[in-house]
């Protein structure tokens, strides 16, 4: 019996996730799109291009199911960024941000969400920025790729009602 139920709610789990994805797909809200930072590095910082404030971030990726291993591997880049870089708060960012992807394609897109909690107020986000800080270089050509591989998407910021188990 409790096998059984298990299964329903995993099912419904992923239904929701599914739906949720499916909902913001059809909002027709883009999300923000990261544009290529110059390579060299301006004389006083930039402000950050895209944050989040609440306690939890939610982003909501849809890729083009022939674009996943690009789309992964500039995601890759952005994680080495991030542990390269000198600035301690790109490893706060590193430990509250996961990435998942839904096993099954939803409208012709395969599903990313990026799941960051906690939020580390005021720091960057926008995945080609955070590669420009390490690998300026590259930057450009791993945002023509991220770009390309997209078909849309969309974020919020969430703040925490309560927590069931405490």
């Amino acid at each position: 019996m409790l096998r059984g139920f298990q299964r329903i709610v995993s099912g419904m789990t992923l239904a929701a996730i599914v739906l949720a994805g499916a909902a913001v797909a059809g909002a027709q809200e883009p999300a923000p799109t990261p544009t290529p930072a110059p390579a060299a590095q301006p004389a006083t910082p930039e402000a950050p291009r895209l944050t989040f404030e609440g306690d939890t971030a939610l982003v909501t990726l849809l890729v083009k199911p022939d674009k996943t291993t690009e789309f992964e591997s500039v995601l890759a880049k952005v994680k080495e960024s991030m542990m390269k870089s000198e600035k301690p708060e790109r490893k706060n960012q590193a430990a509250g941000w996961t990435v998942y992807k839904v096993p099954q394609p939803v409208q012709g897109s395969v599903v990313y969400y990026f799941l960051i909690q906690p939020v580390v107020k005021g720091q960057e986000y926008d995945p080609v920025m955070l590669i420009n800080e390490v690998f300026p270089s590259e930057a450009t050509a791993l945002f023509n790729t991220f770009k390309e591989s997209r078909n849309g998407g969309a974020s919020t910021t969430l703040q925490t009602v309560m927590k069931m188990g405490q």
